[in-house]
């Protein structure tokens, strides 16, 4: 599973810019994408749908970095862009293996077992040691859906919809 999200504008969100770091023009940036390399020296990302070279990045945690783009050197010039995000063009994506999806294209699936029973709508996931978790919505709650291949039988991107085998006890 890779944890990129689509932007409005077919873009693939892969982070968001906290704020300015330091006095440099450095930017604190939340990680949203775990494909290696994506913030490499070189690198081009878009923020606001105008195109951003990174000169130099350093990950400061496990979900956060710092980054260094073409032409903001100064803290002045870097706060602009704090609760703005990084987004890499379509073309930028990485190919992932057969049923390895991004988060954005399984958010807002209509979920159904593999009895027919429509369970709602995957608004949320959750990422944890082992496996992720699906949060399916519906008038009537919550579900809390492990993504493993023994619970989820089929993913259909195209036609927006999932279908999962509900194990004993789940509900």
């Amino acid at each position: 599973m890779a944890s990129s999200q689509q932007g409005p504008d077919d873009t693939i969100v892969v982070a968001r810019i906290i704020g300015a770091h330091g006095r440099d023009g450095a930017l604190n940036i939340q990680l949203l994408s775990d494909v290696p390399g994506r913030f490499d020296s070189g690198s081009q990302l878009q923020v606001d749908q105008r195109p951003h070279r990174i000169t130099a990045s350093r990950q400061t945690g496990p979900d956060t970095a710092l980054v260094w783009l073409e032409g903001v050197s100064s803290r002045s010039q870097a706060a602009p862009f704090a609760g703005k995000y990084l987004a890499a063009l379509p073309t930028d994506a990485v190919t992932l293996d057969e049923g390895e999806y991004f988060h954005y294209q399984l958010i807002g699936m209509r979920v159904r077992t593999d009895e027919g029973e429509d369970l709602g709508e995957l608004k949320e996931i959750l990422e944890t040691g082992s496996n992720d978790v699906y949060i399916v919505r519906d008038a009537g709650g919550e579900l809390l859906i492990p993504a493993t291949v023994q619970v989820v039988l089929d993913v259909d991107v195209a036609g927006g919809s999932m279908t999962v085998h509900l194990p004993d006890g789940l509900r």
